[in-house]
């Protein structure tokens, strides 16, 4: 499905140091079968973003660092309240401050992955984005902003998989419009991520 992106009218900037200049590609590589250590690359392969966090079930809230591939400066926390009834993701700034809350929609339906995030702008604003699954297993998914599509998060089946310590456990396709907030993309498809390595979903 080809879905036609479009910056974000006005733009919904969570940190804004990493703002897509053109409509973008990026590939999010997951390492492992427990989420541990994750790797964001550009067109080129050229690694972007990086992703860190300990074993699941080692403490109550799940949490990846995310740093710039490049600088390997950290950018945010990205944390799963895995014992919250309404089984929240909240994504904090070096300091501790909520950049985004993200709940399910529907839990335990068949649209278990479609997603609100409410995301606190630079300028202070919240703003609520959404994920939705444009597909029945939900390997296509589409980020919205007011009815306009941002960004698509696609599940590249071909090169997933769990055989061999080399291979990759997942791969995601993100195409990201012009003007977007790489950081707050990279939350989401985090999330994507995450709901497909625990629930296969």
């Amino acid at each position: 499905m080809d879905v036609k992106l479009q910056s974000p009218v006005p733009p919904v900037n969570m940190l804004g140091d990493h703002v897509s200049q053109q409509e973008t590609t990026l590939r999010l590589h997951c390492h492992d079968s427990s989420f541990k250590n994750a790797t964001v690359v550009d067109a080129e392969g050229k690694p972007v973003f990086r992703v860190e966090g300990a074993t699941f079930g080692t403490s109550w809230s799940w949490r990846r660092k995310v740093f710039d591939a490049t600088t390997n400066q950290h950018l945010f926390d990205f944390r799963h309240e895995s014992l919250d009834i309404k089984n929240r993701w909240v994504v904090e700034d070096t300091t501790g401050r909520k950049l985004c809350s993200i709940v399910h929609k529907n839990q335990l339906t068949t649209n278990h992955s479609a997603v609100d995030a409410t995301v606190r702008t630079r300028v202070g604003e919240d703003v609520l984005v959404t994920m939705r699954p444009q597909d029945e297993a939900a390997l296509m998914t589409t980020i919205s902003v007011d009815g306009t599509a941002i960004a698509t998060i696609h599940m590249d089946s071909g090169k997933a998989t769990t055989f061999g310590r080399d291979q990759d456990n997942s791969v995601w396709e993100l195409r990201v419009a012009a003007a977007t907030d790489l950081t707050m993309i990279i939350a989401l498809a985090l999330c994507r991520a995450e709901m497909r390595h625990v629930w296969w979903q």
